[in-house]
């Protein structure tokens, strides 16, 4: 029986698509007609948090095939019992890599109460433990999901959104997203 092992190395992926983001949050920007330095800083350096994420969860990608590929079934390829089996270090790192997103959700979006960023951080993570499952699955990657760092990552977005609203929160936010912009002067009607 023969196999095949790959690698796709973060590098091979994440610079790509940080070009790409990193223009299309200009272009989203103009074409708005919300564009201000600062804010496409903080779109800049949120664009560039994602690809941080996703190159610490997701990459390297291996690829085992043939006899290399899947020797487990697909329910052991996640943990699926959450809190008895935390892991106190992955724990505690999955909680300080999603706080960054809890101070940068209110700063680009209109997302602001730490209920709605719960539910960001939530899905976002989601997507992550999803997609380290269906790698796992599809092509034993290595990576194992785990509800643990589904309920890490969403108190790391909580506890950002929090340290954003004790830091000023939107009225701080807002000035400094918007204090390059051109004020917009209204006409009077008439």
């Amino acid at each position: 029986m023969s196999g095949a092992l790959y690698e796709i190395p973060a590098l091979a992926v994440v610079p790509p698509l940080a070009v790409v983001l990193t223009l299309g949050a200009w272009l989203v920007l103009r074409h708005r007609g919300a564009f201000s330095a600062r804010r496409l800083l903080a779109w800049w350096v949120m664009c560039w948090y994602l690809l941080a994420v996703v190159a610490v969860t997701l990459f390297p990608l291996q690829i085992a095939l043939g006899a290399y590929g899947n020797q487990s079934p697909w329910y052991e390829k996640a943990n699926f019992i959450p809190v008895l089996t935390i892991d106190p270090t992955t724990f505690v790192l999955n909680i300080i890599m999603f706080v960054p997103l809890g101070v940068l959700l209110p700063l680009v979006t209109r997302v602001r109460g730490v209920r709605h960023v719960a539910l960001v951080s939530l899905a976002v993570s989601g997507v992550v433990e999803m997609m380290q499952f269906l790698s796992n699955v599809l092509v034993s990657s290595g990576r194992l999901a785990d509800l643990n760092d589904l309920l890490a990552n969403t108190l790391g977005g909580v506890l950002g959104c929090l340290a954003w609203k004790v830091l000023g929160g939107p009225s701080a936010a807002e000035r400094f997203v918007n204090r390059d912009r051109a004020p917009q002067v209204r006409q009077p009607v008439g």
